[in-house]
Parts: C-alpha cells; sequence; structure tokens
C-alpha cells in the first residue's frame, strides 16, 4: 500500500487509495485549522529509509550534484515512500502525479538532515506557491531505521509561527501514538 514519491506506485495502493497514515495526515491538518490556520489544508506523511552509505556519504552525493548542477541522487540513496496524505482540494493520485513539481528541489535538498538529525526538524520553502510543499518537519525521532517527514501545503507560512509558539507540548494529542502507527506499517508493503 505505499507508494513512491516519484509516481511509481504500488498497484494495490493506486487501487485502494487508502494509505496506512491517512488518518493521522488528516488529524494534522484539522489541528491546524482549528489553531486557527486555515491557510493548512493538504498533508503528506512520507517513510523515508537509507538505501547506502553514511551522513557523510550521503551529504557529499548531494553537495556534489548541487556544484555540477546535476539532480539530486534522491533515489541513489533514499527510498522516500508516501504513507499517508489528506487534502482538501485534490486526492492522493492528483498529488503523487504533482510530486515532481510539488516537492521541491529545496525540500528535497535537505532529506539527508532530515533522515539523519534528530526531531524536531523543520525546513520550509518561502519560495513554493499554490500546491507546492511550503514545509517539510520531522517531530519524532526515526523508527525502525526510517525517519518519517510531514510535507505541508501552508500558503500563509503559518506552520512557521505555530512550531515557534509551540513547542511540540500537544504533538502527542495531534499525532495519536505515532509508535504504534510506524510500527504497523508491515514489511511487505515496503516495495524496493
Amino acid at each position: 500500500m505505499n507508494s513512491t514519491i516519484d509516481g511509481t506506485a504500488d498497484k494495490a495502493a493506486d487501487k485502494a487509495a487508502v494509505l496506512p497514515a491517512d488518518g493521522m495526515a488528516e488529524r494534522i491538518v484539522r489541528h491546524f485549522q482549528a489553531e486557527g490556520f486555515a491557510g493548512i489544508t493538504e498533508a503528506l506523511i512520507l517513510r523515508i529509509r537509507l538505501k547506502k552509505g553514511d551522513r557523510r556519504e550521503v551529504e557529499v552525493a548531494f553537495e556534489t550534484a548541487v556544484e555540477e548542477g546535476k539532480s539530486l541522487p534522491l533515489h541513489d540513496q533514499f527510498e522516500v515512500r508516501a504513507i499517508g496524505h489528506f487534502a482538501e482540494s485534490r486526492s492522493f493520485a492528483e498529488a503523487k502525479a504533482a510530486a515532481q513539481s510539488d516537492f521541491t528541489v529545496s525540500l528535497r535538498h535537505e532529506l539527508p538532515r532530515v533522515f539523519f538529525d534528530p526531531s524536531p526538524v523543520l525546513i520550509d520553502d518561502p519560495l513554493a506557491s499554490g500546491t507546492k510543499y511550503d514545509a517539510m518537519v520531522k517531530l519524532w525521532d526515526n523508527v525502525d531505521d526510517c525517519a518519517y517527514a510531514i510535507l505541508l501545503n501552508d500558503p500563509d507560512a503559518s506552520f512557521i509561527d505555530y512550531l515557534g509558539a509551540h513547542h511540540g507540548g500537544d504533538w502527542q494529542q495531534v499525532m495519536g501514538d505515532f509508535g504504534a502507527t510506524a510500527s504497523s506499517f508491515c514489511p511487505e508493503l515496503d516495495l524496493v
């Protein structure tokens, strides 16, 4: 039921159009809206797994690609799967089809930091507009060698303000039992 962020997908996920953390993605959006941030209308939860190398090797590969004007070696270094999605304005299929442009290079460039740094990690893309994701956040430490990040469509940039005022005190309530949810992602659903 997992889907890679680059557009290839597990056929069962395409048919079912339900990801294991869809409920969590909706809780995240609804939480921010209840807090007065109506501009936050979409959340995409990613599972990020290291394919090879260590932090230094991955960072060198990413920086070398930038210096040489090449595409980031995202798929060489990481497996990135969508595990949860909620949006008021588009389906997961539509979000997946737009992932190449909406998951911006600025955010992708920071995937090594999201994977290797302890939580919380917040990256914003101040130039994102429209359906492009404005923020990527890691709110909990890695679970079973995987990092979990949330991409948010936040055209008002209210998420940055929210995190400044809420230092994680209410995340347990918002996220529910993330550990149980993460461990429920069965290995057989993990397509290489």
